[in-house]
Order: C-alpha cells, then structure tokens, then sequence
C-alpha cells in the first residue's frame, strides 16, 4: 500500500511534469485547467497542493526542504558548514538521480517573466530554513542578522551551481556546490 507521503511526493511530480510540458507547449496562457488535465487530476486537487501557478514550476525545490531536513537529522552534532554540505550532497545526489525534470522546469522559469514572483518565494523559504540551520539556539538580534546573511550566502552558492549545472550539463552538481560552499567556509566556520 502506498503511503501518504508517496502519494503526495507522486502527486507533486505528475503536477511539476505537467506544468513544464504545458508551459513548453503553450507558454504564458497555460492555464490550470490545462496542468491538472495532463497530470490526470482535477483542478481541485492542483489547489490541494499549489495556492499558484509559480508554485507549481518550483515543486522540485520545495520538495528539496523535506530532503534537507531529513539529511541534516543525521548529522545535528557536526559543525554548521559540514551539516549543510552534507545535506547539500544529498540534495545534489537526489537531482542527478532524474535530472532532466529539474533542468527542464528551470528552462520554464528562466523564460517565464511571471515565475520570478514565485522564485522569489521559494528563495526567501530557503533562504530562511538554511538560516535557521545556521541560527541554532541563539536568539540575539545580531546572530539573526549573521545567520540570514550566511543563508542568502549559502543560496546564492545553490543559485550559481544550479545555473552552471542547467547550462553545462557535463559538470557535477555535488561537485559545484561544494567548491561554492568551500569559497563561504571561511564565514560559515567563523
């Protein structure tokens, strides 16, 4: 019997191949009718899962918070720059098991004016849980100061080794976010 989980995680995946495909085909005008058809589910259950069409282009990373959090469960005793570059391993790792419906929904959004707005929400969750991560338990107004500009730091390294990786599809995402992360250690360290 399949689980919740496995039925929301197929779920989201049928939604996010249909949406690019939608999107290659019929561009800006696709519309939610046109994603639930192709993904055979109702509108009704597109809204379960989405509030938006720019959600629907990013469900790959929104699904990749739940493979961060569950990486870095294993690792909470490590110092900060070793948990996020483990759990960045396993996200990295995840991506290159099926990557071509990761580099065809950032060929979507890189030429879909209207997906900036929902970029721009996934980044800011991101940007966020990372630095959360980076927080831990301080609470002053300065350690969260430093911990949102480290996650922004962090997210510009996931940004740039995922746009070389799109366009360079011979180059190793694990590879590329590891050497970004090694340009930050001397301030995720300190």
């Amino acid at each position: 019997m399949v689980s919740r989980a496995e039925h929301r995680r197929a779920t989201l995946l049928k939604l996010s191949a249909a949406t690019t495909a939608a999107y290659e085909e019929l561009g800006a005008v696709a519309t939610f009718d046109d994603i639930a058809e192709r993904a055979g589910v109702s509108r009704r259950t597109v809204f379960r899962y989405v509030d938006t069409k720019e959600d629907l282009i990013y469900i790959h990373p929104i699904m990749w918070l739940e493979v961060f959090d569950e990486a870095l469960l294993g690792v909470a005793d490590r110092p900060v720059r070793e948990r996020l570059l483990f759990a960045a391993h396993c996200i990295s790792e995840h991506i290159d098991a099926d990557p071509e419906p990761v580099r065809r929904a950032m060929m979507v959004a890189q030429t879909t004016p209207e997906f900036a707005r929902g970029y721009a929400a996934v980044s800011h969750r991101w940007i966020e849980r990372i630095a959360a991560e980076i927080l831990g338990s301080a609470t002053d107004a300065q350690s969260r100061f430093r911990s949102r500009v480290l996650g922004a730091a962090v997210m510009g390294v996931v940004d740039a080794s995922l746009a070389q990786w799109s366009a360079d599809p011979s180059t190793s995402l694990v590879d590329l976010v590891d050497r970004g992360l090694d340009y930050l250690a001397p301030i995720l360290e300190g």
